[in-house]
């Protein structure tokens, strides 16, 4: 077997496997970007009391507030007022991002996976075209 058959059999393998993976996740991402919703953009004001921090924001008509939990305590315990960001559907929802990791990663291993496939579609119909 010669070295460009080697080639385009392996770069045909790894195109298979990468664009039916990088679909895969893309379906993934859509999906999870359905299940997160849209989140809006809101000012929020952080209390600090004696039994815990608290969180106070008007979205929805309504004042809503929740302790602070302590990895934003971290980020954001001394900040007076910022944004956060609440679900539409469900404005008494608070988060300090604006979109959620899961749909972020899954969209970015979906394109690097796109890429590594079409490259190696690529590198194997050039080495089968020239052996």
């Amino acid at each position: 077997m010669e070295p460009l058959d080697v080639i385009a059999l392996a770069g045909e393998v790894v195109a298979w496997i990468a664009l039916t993976s990088g679909l895969a996740l893309l379906l993934a991402f859509a999906f999870a970007r359905m299940a997160d919703g849209t989140w809006d953009p809101t000012e929020v004001a952080i209390l600090q009391r004696p039994d815990g921090d608290l969180v106070r924001w008007f979205a929805g008509g309504e004042f809503h507030e929740r302790p602070l939990e302590a990895h934003e305590h971290a980020r954001h315990g001394d900040e007076g007022e910022l944004v956060g960001w609440v679900r539409r559907r469900t404005p008494e929802r608070l988060r300090f991002e604006a979109s959620s990791h899961v749909p972020r990663v899954l969209g970015t291993l979906a394109v690097i996976l796109l890429v590594v496939g079409v490259a190696a579609t690529v590198a194997s119909t050039v080495a089968g075209a020239v052996a």
